[in-house]
């Protein structure tokens, strides 16, 4: 575009150019005729003689050129030529500014080339940190299933060692024991929040990893000591909120029912304990939580662990609040349609839990 008004602007002086040159030059010769014509009628003697056929001729251009240079110029040829010097100027200006123009557009041009050079040697970096990227996540990957896998192999023999009640003692010496213990509610939590609507139906490393590590709570809460230590230690309360926490939170079915197992009998253990049976019984819902599990879950084994947990919080704790709470909730037609379940054991705690409510005048 700026060489085409380059190109056009320079047509157009080169044109004002020749056009003044033509008008000078048709000015000379007519000032040359007039002057010849001035001579010729004051009979200068220094002019030569000419014939009547050349001065015919002669008079005939002349007065052709009367003629044709009227029409030529005229007012509007004589403006024009008045405004040619503004004119050329103008488009002198003209030209500076396109060739301003013309240097801007490769100051920007050259500005583009250097924006689109960089842009490129971004993409570039962009791609070798995206492959970088994916090759640590494929390192992290792998690092995840590595630890995952040493996790659940370290812990379901920490969880076999840990059946015997004389390793319990040796397991809970030391100054790494609350750190595991804040390691449990940590992963029972990620791993809740991780599946809370759907858990994983088939077994896995992390799953295994999830199981050993409440297996390990199971039977530390099984011995004597280990109870005790759970409900006097701070991280040990703050894990049985995290049991709590589980129960209310984790979906049923698939691996949440083995995960729930272990949890409530950790739980149950724990009530054994009387400061661990305070403990439960004095957290806000603890019985319409258990009411609410026991309706809604499925598998035998959790119901059976469930109802012994509301046995034992309710018959031997002396907190009102727990006897109220169970005589508002606990549904007495559940439980005498559990008292009729085809599972012994469900069937006898059941009626069991049916005559201790009875006795402790929580029915109505």
């Amino acid at each position: 575009m700026s060489e085409d008004c380059n190109s056009l602007a320079s047509q157009a002086i080169d044109l004002v150019k020749q056009v003044k040159h033509n008008f000078q030059t048709v000015m000379k010769e007519w000032n040359d005729v007039k002057a010849v014509h001035d001579q010729v009628l004051k009979g200068d003697p220094t002019l030569v003689t000419v014939s009547k056929k050349d001065l015919d001729r002669l008079g005939r251009e002349v007065k052709m050129l009367k003629q044709f240079i009227p029409k030529v110029l005229n007012s509007e040829f004589t403006a024009s030529y008045a405004k040619l010097d503004s004119t050329e100027q103008d488009l002198e200006r003209a030209q500076v500014e396109i060739e301003n123009v013309h240097a801007e557009k490769e100051h920007w041009k050259a500005r583009y080339q250097n924006a689109a050079t960089e842009c490129d040697s971004e993409k570039e970096e962009k791609f070798k940190l995206k492959c970088e990227l994916q090759e640590l996540t494929e390192q992290l990957s792998q690092q995840s299933e590595y630890t995952a896998n040493m996790g659940a192999a370290c812990c379901t023999l920490l969880w076999r060692v840990s059946r015997c009640e004389e390793s319990i003692e040796s397991i809970l010496v030391g100054s790494k024991v609350d750190e595991f213990l804040g390691m449990v509610s940590s992963t029972l939590e990620s791993f809740t929040a991780a599946f809370k609507d759907e858990m994983p139906q088939e077994q896995t490393e992390e799953i295994q990893f999830v199981l050993a590590l409440c297996g390990i709570i199971t039977n530390i809460a099984a011995s004597p000591y280990g109870r005790d230590f759970l409900v006097t230690k701070e991280h040990g309360r703050a894990l049985i909120d995290t049991l709590l926490s589980v129960l209310s939170e984790a979906p049923n079915g698939g691996q949440s029912s083995r995960m729930k197992n272990l949890i409530l009998m950790s739980l149950y253990n724990i009530s054994i304990n009387q400061k661990g049976l305070k403990y439960i019984g004095g957290k806000s819902g603890i019985i319409g939580l258990l009411a609410w599990l026991l309706q809604e879950e499925v598998c035998p084994e959790n119901r059976l662990h469930t109802l012994r947990l509301i046995q034992s919080l309710t018959c031997e704790n002396n907190n009102p609040n727990v006897l109220h709470e169970a005589k508002e909730v606990v549904s007495y037609s559940f439980l005498r349609q559990l008292a009729a379940d085809r599972n012994a054991d469900i069937r006898e705690t059941a009626i069991e839990l049916i005559n201790d409510l009875k006795l402790s005048g929580a029915e109505q």
